[in-house]
């Protein structure tokens, strides 16, 4: 059974693309069991300014780290549009203790 976690870091849309579009069209088509992501860091902050990809992540079980977003004063930003933001410590062992291979963009 594979399954993938892709963790969207980056503050550069250009290095996040790649991911999403994977992870979209890995979920879309079958590629994978599973896909599920995180955002953190500067990523979130930029998903705030690009409602389209913020909306195709919202289709894509996506979970917001509330650590960062707390710390950058955008946790109320991401939930009024409709982001689940949970602390992500926890939430990420488990799909990595149930054998979730993480990648990083």
């Amino acid at each position: 059974m594979a399954k993938i976690l892709i963790w969207l870091a980056s503050g550069d849309m250009e290095k996040l693309k790649p991911g999403i579009l994977y992870g979209t069209n890995a979920r879309k088509h079958g590629w994978v069991d599973d896909v599920q992501f995180v955002v953190f860091g500067e990523s979130e902050r930029l998903m705030l300014k690009h409602p389209e990809t913020f909306a195709l992540l919202q289709d894509n079980n996506t979970a917001y780290c509330k650590f960062v977003a707390d710390d950058m004063g955008i946790t109320g930003d991401l939930e009024e549009k409709g982001a689940r933001v949970v602390y992500v410590g926890d939430y990420i062992s488990k799909f990595v203790k149930d054998g979730y291979q993480v990648i990083t963009f």
